[in-house]
């Protein structure tokens, strides 16, 4: 039987009928009501259909719970004073918070769907949390959930951060897309309807977008019982994802800007904003909430992984590094609560770098005679000398290290792919051409260095690399290719020495190589059920068809340059052979009569 601790208010034949008191007896029950879902009551005055599922305890709510009063100046003066206090308590009680503590926000009133029967069970919180823990936060170290926090607090405390971590973290693909349309709805109802910002919603937001290719949104065309033959229908199906990337990202930066961790919490100074000023009102003696090390940790990975899509993925304008932004390196490089804190700095750092470079070269975006004012090669080489200085403060073991050389190569192939580019002309390299060979030259120097450096990574991490991996792994991918194929009236460059030191083919393989080598160690994540599935994880399918989605394309590029490609002239002739014949072969007969024998020679011993 079903727990009933009394009966519906409401009688079968006059529901919602008023009782004889004059109150309201309510429809729903106590537990429908509290998930604000709608109730079905049993006509017998049996639990609902919703308790019975779901086995919880089915009770009536009292008479009059939601009775309606006619508001008054009083009532509205005292809803309007306990707002006002409840925000100040709230502000209050985040100034004590720290990052040990993981807490909920001062805004946060988001609550969890525990009602929902696909949410991650305790069993499967555990086991994801510690593959967050272990695998994901050693190469994105933003987000860092300390050892003591255990997965049933952070359920209660942070719900949609949990959401988002067990999403990540699962290896089991159809149990991933259930977890993920929660995911969504979760954000369609907090942050788009409610409006509301926290800091869960914003580290959940920073997972879901740091582990983005690695997650499906939308059921397979053929689990769905449908292929998808036309082109147009494929694209559109691989284009979702990227407008739902875009949009996380907005969503990230808008919870950024709306929780003030973009800037330094200094009333003072933001007085001159109208926001600003009425929000601080609530504050007394114009004291601050204190910026945690954790606030900190996640505004440094919202600019990032912003800063990392614009460089390597598509036009995008970064957040701006700013001093405050400075501040919160030095702030975890001095601290350095946790081993990842001065990785961390180091990654912000080279996004730093990689923002100012393409500032500088992107001349489809800027104004090239204001931007490259200078002499490209003089440009160049001091961007070089701040790049030296950054790997020179490197002092990071394995695997950060690792990580951070293949990222010190993209901030190189940023530096020197300005040479593939035909519109800049022979006077921007100063007048000397040769500028322009060597960039190239040290262009394929980079790209060499970095398929080193990321296949040197321990393969137990390739399933887990974050988004911005990936985004370099594709940017170099796309450099090779144009390298591969550079033809210039320019320059001279050889294709055959790229060909030979690099093999474009060879390379694209290697990825599929270093996956394999990792699944036998990436277990499938417990189901809802426990049923076991032979499905892979997302990331495996997701880079075997973009991968030879890339070999497609740098194979028609080739063959339409070749088809392209103007038949070379045709050698003068040689006529050297001349020189070592008889004089007879050139005339053997003439009006002179046979020629002496003295002649019969050679021209030239």
């Amino acid at each position: 039987m079903y727990p009933v601790t009394r009966q519906r208010g409401v009688a079968p034949d006059s529901p919602g009928m008023d009782d004889q008191s004059g109150l309201r007896l309510p429809k729903a029950c106590k537990t429908c009501a509290k998930a604000k879902v709608r109730c079905d009551p049993d006509p017998n005055n049996g639990p609902c259909k919703r308790c019975r599922r779901l086995n919880k305890e089915c009770g009536g709510q009292a008479p009059g719970a939601h009775r309606r009063q006619r508001p008054t100046a009083s009532n509205i003066e005292v809803a309007s004073l306990e707002a006002k206090l409840d925000r100040m308590v709230a502000l209050l009680a985040a100034s004590g918070r720290n990052s040990n503590e993981i807490g909920p926000s001062p805004e946060r009133s988001s609550t969890y769907p525990e009602d929902d029967a696909v949410m991650p069970s305790e069993q499967e919180g555990h086991a994801f949390l510690e593959i967050f823990r272990t695998r994901m936060v050693p190469v994105f170290p933003f987000i860092v959930i300390p050892a003591h926090v255990t997965p049933e607090r952070l359920r209660q405390e942070k719900p949609f951060l949990y959401l988002n971590i067990s999403m990540v973290a699962c290896q089991n693909a159809p149990r991933q897309r259930e977890i993920a349309g929660i995911a969504k709805e979760y954000v369609a109802e907090h942050i788009v309807l409610r409006g509301e910002h926290s800091l869960d919603l914003f580290e959940g937001l920073l997972v879901h977008i740091a582990w983005f290719i690695s997650v499906s949104r939308l059921h397979r065309p053929d689990i769905a019982g449908r292929a998808l033959d036309n082109e147009n229908e494929k694209q559109r199906y691989n284009m979702s994802g990227v407008a739902q990337l875009d949009a996380f990202v907005q969503l990230a930066r808008a919870q950024a800007i709306s929780l003030g961790l973009n800037q330094e919490q200094n009333i003072m100074r933001s007085l001159d904003k109208p926001i600003v000023y009425l929000r601080n009102l609530d504050l007394e003696n114009g004291k601050a909430p204190v910026r945690t090390l954790e606030e900190r940790r996640a505004y440094l990975g919202c600019y990032y992984v912003i800063a990392m899509l614009s460089a390597c993925v598509r036009n995008m304008e970064p957040l701006r590094f700013t001093k405050y932004s400075n501040e919160c390196c030095q702030v975890l490089q001095e601290t350095s609560e946790f081993p990842t804190d001065a990785f961390l700095v180091q990654l912000v750092r080279s996004m730093h770098l990689a923002d100012k470079i393409n500032r500088t070269f992107s001349i489809h975006d800027y104004d090239s005679s204001a931007v490259l004012s200078t002499p490209l090669g003089m440009s160049v080489k001091w961007h070089q000398a701040e790049l030296q200085r950054l790997r020179a403060s490197c002092s990071c073991e394995t695997p950060y290290s690792t990580i951070l050389f293949f990222h010190y190569d993209t901030l190189e192939l940023l530096l020197y792919k300005i040479a593939l580019s035909e519109d800049l002309s022979d006077a921007e390299y100063g007048g000397h051409p040769v500028t322009r060979l060597d960039l190239l030259f040290c262009c394929l120097e980079a790209t060499k260095s970095f398929f080193f450096n990321y296949y040197s990574l321990s393969s137990a991490y390739f399933p887990f690399l974050p988004f911005t991996s990936w985004c370099q792994f594709g940017h170099a991918i796309v450099i090779l290719s144009r390298l591969s194929l550079y033809r210039s009236d320019r320059v001279e460059w050889d294709r055959a020495y790229v060909q030979s030191t690099i093999d474009f083919n060879n390379i694209v393989d290697q990825i599929g190589q270093k996956l394999g080598e990792a699944r036998p160690s990436t277990k499938l994540g417990p189901g809802k059920d426990q049923q076991c599935t032979n499905e892979r994880p997302e990331i495996y399918e997701k880079l075997e068809s973009r991968m030879q989605l890339m070999k497609e394309a740098h194979l028609k590029r080739r063959e339409a340059m070749e088809k392209s490609q103007p038949q070379a002239p045709q050698a003068p002739p040689d006529f050297s052979f001349m020189f070592s014949m008889p004089m007879g072969t050139f005339f053997p007969y003439t009006d002179f009569g046979e020629l002496p024998d003295a002649l019969e020679t050679p021209m030239y011993n």
